[in-house]
């Protein structure tokens, strides 16, 4: 008997085969049978497409979850879909996915029936896209809210800067009849941990133990960390002992915390004692040593990281280039910079900062113009043309950094109040006074920023080494930084150039009034009266300063040799080779004096 036709049966068994890919997680299969379906005339059900569509945006595809859009849109579902709640939700999340939040808007806006789900995906839509007005806007009229909607906000609020509205609206969920969870303290800590208000975070310490939530890992770290940012470093650590489990985060955490605070031997015992760790462990103590004046020690541990195999990230390399920067070692410097263009690593513009930044303090100024220049103009950004006219600067060349400041508002790009303070130094340590103090003027009247006590201080140092004490003197009076430490400071060290004692002995004694226990005005007049041979003036400051106990910042200076950098200090008698160094010193003070008598 011959066999029944299959066709009829074909069309339900591609349905069949459509929900067996679902039941298995084979979203790419199921979304390949959507075309095949359309050209049979066949369309699954409105729950199977939200079935389909959630587990592609679950899964984190939007080219799948595009297709299903386009399947929808070319099926006659358009007209349909907004009457289907559970589908039009997750279309919802779709749109705020793909950057179309108008697109979303306008679906919300047809939707005769949106539920909790549809208010919440439209929240945290709204947030994911930065429209924090919208989402507090529709915040405010939901019918009813539940503790997502409260917590979406929240961290909203606190991710936008708002982090007193932030907690404000934790406030108001506290007196509800909502309760809590997790997350809720997840936002709430991070409006705590940017507002460094001690008494808060020790309240939110207190109730996250009263309602057993410390367990949590991801809270309990961000308690050790607000307690660090806050510099309760004891508090942290007390906490941190107290974890049950540890994982690298809350490690890495306390490192951060220690490295921060200055406490380095603190961080890097925690460091050594970490089971695991993560390219940000690393980090956070490479940039630690760095900002606390041991670059030695970074670039030792950027080497142990290379040797682990770890990759470094945009904050390791500008870190350690820093430390390159500060030792003035254009040897490491070049290293990290050949691992960066063998590595093929895509530099962000702080690690092309650091770059011409090293290159320029190592003596390499061409170094650091080749990267700018190498640079593509369209992500050139205001930080960017900043270091590099700084570079410039410092190396003397005043009337460059202006060109190149022209040549930066050519581009259209913006400058900033940092721009500024670049420029004027540049054009103090160039002598370009008529040059600085148009441009000093032109910060309000054409660029509308409001000078600060950064720009104030580089115009008394402009004015001050051009030996302009008149002009200095007026502009101390009426600017409103009067009583600026680091302008008098200034003020002073031009005294010194001009070997002006009468204005430094005046000006010293304006400083010591403000930083009484500050040894820079102290040397700086010594420095004074030593150059005009006044030694008895010179033994009185040191006098006082004896008596008053102020110490003078140890100086100390580095050189490398043999492929080893030497770190020395004043009266350095630590060095393993201090017996060969200061037996060459005597020799060479001997020619001198040799030398000498023969002249």
């Amino acid at each position: 008997m011959p066999h029944p036709d299959n066709k009829s049966s074909r069309p339900s068994c591609l349905l069949l085969s459509l929900h067996h890919h679902l039941s298995l997680g084979r979203v790419d299969l199921a979304v390949d049978a959507l075309p095949l379906l359309a050209c049979r005339g066949l369309r699954p059900d409105l729950p199977t497409l939200a079935l389909l569509l959630s587990q592609c945006l679950r899964s984190g595809s939007l080219p799948l979850a595009r297709r299903v859009h386009l399947f929808l849109r070319l099926s006659g579902f358009k007209r349909s879909y907004p009457w289907y709640t559970p589908l039009s939700n997750h279309l919802l999340a779709f749109h705020f996915l793909r950057g179309r939040p108008s697109d979303a808007r306008r679906l919300f806006a047809r939707m005769p029936h949106p539920n909790l789900f549809s208010f919440n995906a439209m929240l945290a839509g709204y947030a994911r896209v930065g429209l924090l007005r919208h989402a507090r806007r529709l915040f405010d009229r939901m019918p009813h809210r539940d503790v997502v909607s409260w917590n979406t906000m929240i961290i909203a609020l606190a991710r936008a800067g708002s982090f007193r509205d932030a907690v404000g609206l934790y406030s108001q969920l506290r007196h509800s009849s909502l309760g809590f969870n997790p997350h809720t303290f997840s936002g709430l800590l991070i409006a705590c941990n940017r507002l460094r208000d001690m008494g808060l975070i020790r309240q939110v310490h207190a109730q996250v133990f009263l309602l057993g939530f410390l367990s949590n890992l991801i809270i309990s770290s961000s308690l050790v960390d607000a307690y660090a940012k806050c510099g309760y470093l004891d508090y942290a650590r007390k906490l941190f002992d107290e974890m049950p489990t540890r994982d690298v985060l809350a490690w890495t955490t306390l490192v951060h915390g220690f490295a921060n605070c200055g406490d380095l031997v603190s961080a890097r015992t925690l460091f050594d004692g970490m089971p695991d760790r993560n390219p940000v462990s690393w980090t956070a103590l490479i940039g630690g040593y760095t900002r606390h004046g041991h670059p030695l020690e970074a670039l030792d541990l950027f080497r142990g990281m290379m040797s682990w195999g770890v990759r470094p990230d945009q904050f390791t390399f500008s870190s350690s280039l820093c430390a390159c920067a500060a030792i003035a070692s254009l040897k490491h410097g070049k290293q990290i910079h050949a691992r960066l263009l063998r590595t093929r690593f895509n530099p962000n513009a702080i690690v092309l900062s650091s770059l011409i930044d090293m290159y320029s303090k190592c003596g390499d100024l061409a170094g650091g113009r080749w990267v700018f220049d190498l640079t593509d103009p369209d992500t050139r950004d205001t930080v960017l043309w900043n270091t590099m006219m700084s570079a410039v600067g410092q190396h003397g060349l005043g009337r460059e950094a202006i060109r190149m400041f022209e040549e930066m508002i050519s581009a259209l790009m913006k400058p900033d109040a940092n721009t500024f303070v670049v420029l004027l130094s540049a054009c103090s340590h160039s002598g370009l006074v008529a040059e600085g103090l148009q441009l000093f003027k032109s910060m309000a009247q054409s660029h509308h920023i409001v000078p600060e006590e950064d720009h104030y201080v580089c115009l008394v140092d402009l004015l001050g080494r051009a030996g302009c004490f008149k002009e200095v003197m007026e502009w101390l009076g009426k600017m409103p930084l009067r009583s600026s430490c680091r302008a008098w400071n200034a003020l002073l060290g031009a005294c010194r150039i001009h070997r002006n004692l009468q204005l430094g002995r005046e000006v010293a004694g304006r400083l010591l009034k403000l930083e009484p226990h500050s040894s820079a005005a102290y040397v700086l007049l010594s420095n004074i009266c030593a150059d005009v041979g006044n030694w008895e003036t010179v033994e009185k400051v040191r006098h006082i300063m004896q008596e008053k106990k102020v110490r003078k910042e140890r100086a100390a200076s580095w050189i490398e040799v043999d492929h080893t950098v030497h770190f020395f200090g004043a009266s350095d008698h630590l060095h393993p080779s201090k017996e060969d160094i200061y037996a060459a010193l005597e020799q060479l003070v001997s020619q001198m004096d040799d030398d000498s008598s023969i002249t």
